[in-house]
Parts: C-alpha cells; sequence; structure tokens
C-alpha cells in the first residue's frame, strides 16, 4: 500500500516527462502525504494558516526522521494553488510569541531525599492544470472529477489506486478540489531530509477557512499538528476526529505591526491588527473522518496557556516546617500556663 501510494504521489510528475522516485515508501504528514525513497515519518508539523477574505495562504513545515534523499509533497486544495518557497524563521518567531507562560513550583526535597509534594497528572477525466518549477523544486497539480475517473487514469499509465485511498480522495475530488504534487530534493548534493522537508506556501481562493487532514488516516502513525491561524478574528478549529485529539487552544491575541520589531518576517506578514490563534494536537490516524474547519469565534477573547513545573530544592520541607512550628507554638503556650499558675497576677 505505502509503495503504490509513493506512486501516487509523483505520477502527475511522471505524466509530464520529469523524472520520478520510482517505487519508495511513503507516509503522511496531517495535511497530506509524502513519498521518500528511504522510510519517512513525519514527527512535527508546523503550519500557519493566513485568511484574508477569500484568500487562503498555508504555510508548512514538516520534521521528519529519515535518512532519504529524495521525496515529495502531496496536498489537496480546493482551488488552484500558487506555490512558493518559505521561510523557517517565521515558526521560530510564532513560537517566541505563542509559547505557554511557565509558571514554577517550588518543591522542598528532605534530607533523605524525599518531597513533601504528592506526584502530578462529472465527465470522467483527469487534467494536469499546471507544471512549474519554483527553485529546484517541480510542482504539478492534478485535477478530476472523482476517484474513478483518477484510478482509470492512473491505470493507462501502469499504476494501481489502493481503496482506501481513493476513498480518502473522493470527497476531495467530489467536490472540485485538486491534488498538489511536489517533488522535493536537498539543497546540497548527498544531504538527506533528516532535519525536515523544506518549507513550502500554497495560497488558493476558498471562502471558509480549512486545513485539509482527510488523507492522515491511511498514515501509520500518529501524527503531531502545531497550527497557527493569522485572520481579522480570533478563529476556533474544529475536531477532525471522531473522538479524542481536539485541537487544545494554546494561544489568542491580537498582534500588530509595531509590535513585531523583533519578528521581521511575521511584520512582513501583518499589515495591520491581525488576531494569531494558536493549537496543538496529536491525533490518530484511526479516528481522522474529516478536515480541520476554521470559523470565527464568538469573541475575540486573548488567551495563553499556563505551564507549571517544579522545581526541587534541597531543605526542609513545608509539612517538616509546619510540625516544627505547632510544636514551637504549643510549647510557648504551655510555659505560659506554668508561669501564670505559678505566679498569679496580684490584684491591687
Amino acid at each position: 500500500m505505502r509503495r503504490t501510494l509513493a506512486k501516487l504521489l509523483i505520477l502527475p510528475l511522471v505524466a509530464l516527462g520529469v523524472l520520478g522516485l520510482g517505487p519508495g515508501v511513503a507516509g503522511a504528514c496531517a495535511c497530506g502525504a509524502i513519498i521518500a525513497d528511504e522510510r519517512l515519518r513525519a514527527v512535527q508539523e508546523t503550519a500557519l494558516v493566513r485568511f484574508t477574505g477569500d484568500t487562503e495562504t498555508v504555510t508548512l513545515n514538516v520534521a521528519t526522521r529519515t535518512d532519504a534523499t529524495r521525496a515529495a509533497f502531496l496536498m489537496p486544495v480546493p482551488a488552484r494553488a500558487r506555490f512558493e518557497l518559505a521561510d523557517a524563521e517565521v515558526f521560530a518567531e510564532l513560537d517566541r510569541i505563542s509559547r505557554p507562560r511557565v509558571v514554577y513550583r517550588e518543591v522542598v526535597v528532605d534530607e533523605d531525599g524525599s518531597d513533601g509534594a504528592a506526584a502530578p497528572g462529472g465527465g470522467e477525466r483527469v487534467t494536469v492544470t499546471d507544471h512549474t518549477k519554483v527553485g529546484p523544486f517541480e510542482v504539478a497539480q492534478l485535477a478530476g472529477t472523482d476517484s474513478g475517473a483518477v484510478t482509470d487514469w492512473l491505470a493507462e499509465h501502469d499504476f494501481t489506486l489502493p481503496d482506501d485511498l481513493a476513498g480518502a480522495l473522493t470527497p476531495y475530488l467530489a467536490e472540485g478540489w485538486l491534488v498538489v504534487a511536489v517533488r522535493l530534493t536537498p539543497d546540497t548534493s548527498g544531504a538527506t531530509f533528516a532535519d525536515g522537508l523544506p518549507p513550502m506556501r500554497l495560497t488558493f481562493g476558498t471562502e471558509e477557512p480549512v486545513y485539509p487532514m482527510r488523507l492522515s488516516a491511511t498514515a501509520e502513525h500518529a501524527q503531531p499538528l502545531r497550527l497557527y491561524v493569522l485572520a481579522d478574528h480570533r478563529m476556533d478549529a474544529g475536531n477532525p476526529a471522531r473522538e479524542g485529539g481536539e485541537p487544545e487552544l494554546t494561544y489568542a491575541n491580537w498582534v500588530r505591526p509595531a509590535d513585531l520589531s523583533g519578528h521581521p518576517v511575521l511584520a512582513g506578514m501583518v499589515d495591520g491588527p491581525t488576531f494569531l490563534t494558536r493549537y496543538d494536537a496529536t491525533f490518530q490516524p484511526e479516528d481522522i473522518t474529516g478536515d480541520i474547519r476554521l470559523t470565527r469565534a464568538v469573541a475575540d477573547e486573548p488567551y495563553r496557556a499556563v505551564v507549571i513545573q517544579n522545581r526541587y530544592v534541597t531543605g526542609t520541607s513545608p509539612a517538616t516546617i509546619v510540625a516544627w512550628v505547632a510544636v514551637v507554638a504549643g510549647g510557648l503556650v504551655l510555659l505560659l500556663a506554668v508561669l501564670l499558675h505559678r505566679y498569679p497576677r496580684r490584684r491591687p
């Protein structure tokens, strides 16, 4: 199944006479699928969705664990997309702005090493609509009316589309979506994708912002995702899974160009007051049933997650201190009682 998916990813490029990867190993990231000439696993996917009016831009950075030297990336989009290379620094800037506030809790450890706190918890045809080259990468966009047409087209080119992947593509193609295929190579000869795929950006028209997730139902491993959203207002993220894995809100607040002097890449993407929302999640493939739909929140309420971390110090535990204070206080009271009894207060 993995080998068949690999062929699908690169096929639009092969059809155009572009050198393909041949049989390879495929995997999935949250927004699509990846093929490589060696086993590749996405260990963290970070994405930024910028939504303005009727245009959505998805900037994507995928950290991987692999020795692959060649790879291809597949992503369904609701309309014809523009592909660009992106600057990964924008994610470092977003992280610095949105990281949770850390509150330290001091836990005193007794001399014996213990601590006093408890442990924490239509017409059937396929069309290659575009074929472009961006830097060292080649990009093609494949359009078809349904998965049956795509299956037939693949069969004509000696490829077989498995039923489970056809089922994952069917909703996208039935809705008129396209499939973007990107052939990737490292910047230097002999290099691998061990440090992740190069940052990519796709821009397309849509009235309803969405982060595609349905192809991830065919993945073999859990899908970690950090999703940033820049829009005119705070955005809610729908849950693409049938149970569990709901995106967790980490940060929400306004960002303004005047406040981004230390974040030059992000400043170039913000031309006025813009609301930044961040979600973190891990999805199990078998639970994924849809895409992440982004909708305007009821209110533009700021939020920042708080993480509590313990700091362990050697000394006397709080419980021991309280006990000693109680003993000393009790002794003082007893001593006072004895003195009053021995030396009663004389009346004038």
